[in-house]
């Protein structure tokens, strides 16, 4: 009877430790599984916070680059006006229209006795000047439409050689305009470039420019000053730093800015000049 319940003993603990161990390796699966869907979770939380970052960095370069679409933007924005003034240096030259054996002249307008003839030429050499003026701007979404009015001194260089050669002056030549330019522009961001004709009314030459004329003609040039405006056109760009910007503009004449017949009457010589100008400006604008 000893023996057999030895034996029952023996079989009822040897089936609770089987049993023991075979809960123990579950709970280390369990506890494995635990850590590895922890893992898992940390992963898929770093990946969430990684895309987020990423819609949050791509809607600011969105919303950071608002000339994606020029049309979009004119449509999308109401119109906005504008004014401001600006004022700078100019650099410029004379497209001069070499002009061969112009006869100078008396006061009279009759030829100097003996005949004297001399050939004008080009000289490239740069003039400063200035200008100065105001403007309307008229902006909607990322174009612009700006009238000006400036009043400006422009200046260049052109050579006079005698028929055997020699220099007989060189002429450092300037005068005085209102211009009128109107140019349509583009902006990006804090720059903006523009383009657009321009109409220039010359006021009046300075006295070097005049006494050189009065040699070759008896006729008052005068006053045909202020009556019949000059064409060009005008381009450029543009950096603003809020109410303030910088500017870098280049003129070209297209029409005659000194348009004259010098010479006597019988045998006149057609004098032409063409400005050409790079200008770089200050302004403020509101």
């Amino acid at each position: 009877m000893k023996k057999i319940l030895l034996l029952l003993l023996s079989f009822i603990s040897t089936t609770l430790l089987a049993q023991i161990k075979q809960d123990t390796v579950k709970v280390k699966k369990d506890s494995v599984q635990i850590k590895q869907d922890t893992v898992k979770l940390k992963q898929f939380v770093f990946e969430d916070e990684k895309n987020a970052k990423n819609r949050k960095k791509n809607k600011k370069e969105i919303e950071k680059d608002t000339t994606l679409s020029y049309a979009a933007e004119y449509k999308r924005d109401v119109v906005k006006f504008q004014s401001g003034i600006r004022g700078g240096l100019s650099f410029g030259s004379f497209n001069l229209k070499d002009v061969a054996n112009v006869v100078r002249v008396t006061s009279s307008g009759l030829p100097q006795t003996p005949f004297i003839k001399d050939n004008f030429l080009n000289n490239t050499q740069a003039v400063m000047g200035y200008l100065g003026g105001v403007f309307v701007r008229i902006t909607r979404g990322s174009f612009y439409l700006q009238p000006e009015v400036i009043y400006a001194k422009k200046g260049g260089k052109f050579d006079i050689l005698q028929s055997d050669g020699k220099l007989f002056k060189r002429v450092n030549a300037s005068y005085t305009t209102v211009d009128i330019p109107l140019t349509l522009g583009i902006r990006f961001r804090q720059g903006r470039v523009f383009a657009g004709p321009l109409m220039s009314f010359p006021l009046n030459f300075n006295k070097e420019l005049e006494e050189t004329l009065q040699i070759y003609t008896a006729n008052d040039f005068k006053k045909e000053l202020f009556t019949k405006p000059a064409f060009g056109i005008n381009a450029g760009i543009g950096f603003e730093f809020k109410h303030i910007f910088i500017e870098g503009r280049y003129e070209q004449g297209l029409s005659n800015a000194v348009d004259y017949e010098l010479g006597p009457s019988s045998n006149p010589s057609r004098f032409q000049m063409l400005p050409s100008l790079f200008q770089i400006t200050l302004g403020l604008i509101r």
